[in-house]
């Protein structure tokens, strides 16, 4: 492996890769891909209302002129852990995606979510969970598991109220990024980061359940908030690692409306 290495004053970074894997670099293209091309047809439906509407039919399958459908922009902040860690910390994460939501039948709606970074893992790993062996002074380092993961989640909600709402469903995640990030306190004071990215360590796709408590503003048309959890039910590690552990988090996130249009009656 080959260190790339970076300072300044008495903070020094240490990037460490790993040997590259085709499939891996595939999948991370494809998903890359994937959440620009979603992304940019969101702000086109908010910017170029008629243009975006077309794209995003397209999209949909369906004409979004439609009193039944809405879609929007997903932001928030979520700590995750990792079950069978012991003394391991909650590390805080930045999330960010989009959703849509079909209206069924009386109370019900599907809400469908598309999360682009959903960050998960966990801080203050112990010593003696670490993937990567001889680290300089990882005896004294503060140990940060960091997952990033590309997050569907179809829930089935139900309204209250109009602006009340409880929501529950599966969730299927596909990892992008696994690293371990080791902070370290140099005898001078200083500050260190190693870190080690460990792909071919971990499981690909993760599949969890989630539920949710969402209050929308404006009579359920205006900006929501939300209040998650989800529970993972796959092991985050490959079979050859000697670990086995769960994603789980809590989010707060809030729901952006984006402006398609209505249905003329």
């Amino acid at each position: 492996m080959e260190p790339l290495n970076t300072s300044s004053g008495h903070v020094n970074e240490v990037t460490l890769y790993s040997t590259p894997n085709k499939n891996a670099l595939k999948i991370s293209l494809m998903y890359k891909t994937f959440k620009y091309v979603l992304l940019v047809l969101c702000l086109s439906a908010h910017c170029l209302p008629v243009h975006g509407q077309a794209l995003l039919a397209l999209l949909f399958g369906k004409n979004i002129h439609n009193d039944n459908l809405s879609l929007g922009i997903h932001i928030g902040m979520e700590t995750s852990g990792l079950t069978n860690t012991p003394s391991s910390n909650l590390l805080p994460g930045l999330i960010i995606g989009a959703y849509t939501n079909v209206k069924l039948k009386g109370q019900w709606e599907l809400s469908n979510y598309f999360i682009f970074k959903s960050s998960r893992g966990a801080a203050a790993i112990p010593l003696a969970y670490q993937l990567q062996p001889n680290v300089p002074g990882a005896e004294d380092a503060d140990i940060r598991r960091k997952l990033t993961y590309f997050e569907l989640s179809p829930l089935l909600r139900y309204h209250v109220t109009t602006g009340l709402s409880f929501a529950a469903g599966p969730q299927l995640a596909v990892r992008t990024i696994a690293k371990d990030i080791y902070k370290i306190t140099l005898p001078d004071g200083g500050k260190e980061s190693i870190t080690y990215n460990l792909r071919d360590q971990y499981g690909l796709v993760d599949f969890d359940v989630a539920a949710d408590i969402q209050y929308a503003f404006y009579q359920g048309k205006g900006v929501r908030l939300n209040l998650r959890f989800s529970q993972g039910f796959v092991n985050v590690y490959k079979d050859e690692v000697p670990f086995n552990a769960k994603n789980q988090y809590i989010q707060l996130g809030v729901g952006i409306p984006i402006a398609i249009g209505k249905s003329k009656s």
